[in-house]
């Protein structure tokens, strides 16, 4: 049961994590795309908070707070639950080209649960991502590939026995947005259909209401605060 644990730990960040979580782009280090530009976030941003609430928008579910560093990349991403209580806290290391190397995520009492590690195309894409335990095993690989905007158009999962054991394809609008993922099983079985509707942009055009439905069903309205 610990790989189901962990997993389901991983998947829950990835979900609250710009649905995006998508797409980490880069080149040589003067064309560079930091994470405002790879999460399409336009004007000067130093936060981001999403605040997750169920269909009606009257139950707040999660939030997830996300803070930027001077060169725009990802410093800290914490979570917390309805009564304010951290869920977990996440930390990102770079190398002097300003790609992400690591990631660290915490659980509520500080104690490590997920490292993750990466390695990068010729293009500056992560095609690779390692996820190993607390204590140091490894227990799930995420490989990935994407169009010629960046955007991460698969994601497929693999166990610590390298089995496919979920695949997901995305599709994105013209501003880069995720509006439609698809989640398959490891016996190519559709689980979900997810897509996602965008209002309420503010004055630089970022989103600031996103609702998703799963299987055409609206499930969460998340709201976001940029500063």
């Amino acid at each position: 049961m610990k790989f189901s644990y962990i997993t389901g730990l991983f998947l829950l960040f990835a979900a609250v994590s710009f649905a995006q979580a998508g797409n980490h782009n880069s080149g040589s280090h003067n064309q560079f795309k930091n994470d405002l530009k790879r999460q399409k976030l336009k004007g000067t941003v130093t936060k981001v908070t999403e605040t997750e609430y169920n269909a009606a928008g009257d139950s707040m579910k999660l939030k997830a707070v996300t803070k930027f560093n001077e060169k725009g990349n990802m410093s800290e991403f914490v979570t917390y639950s309805p009564t304010g209580a951290v869920l977990s806290r996440t930390t990102f290391a770079y190398n002097d080209s300003d790609k992400l190397t690591e990631e660290l995520r915490y659980k509520a009492d500080g104690s490590l649960n997920v490292k993750t590690t990466c390695r990068y195309d010729e293009k500056g894409n992560i095609i690779e991502e390692y996820n190993y335990d607390f204590s140091g095993t490894l227990f799930m690989k995420v490989l990935s590939k994407y169009d010629g905007r960046g955007n991460r158009i698969v994601k497929d999962s693999y166990n610590e026995f390298g089995a496919l054991f979920l695949k997901c394809n995305s599709k994105f609008d013209e501003n880069g947005n995720e509006v439609s993922s698809k989640e398959y099983d490891s016996h190519k079985s559709l689980k979900f259909a997810t897509t996602f509707d965008y209002d309420n942009g503010d004055k630089n055009g970022n989103w600031l209401k996103r609702t998703t439905y799963k299987n055409d069903v609206p499930v969460a309205v998340t709201i976001r605060e940029i500063e």
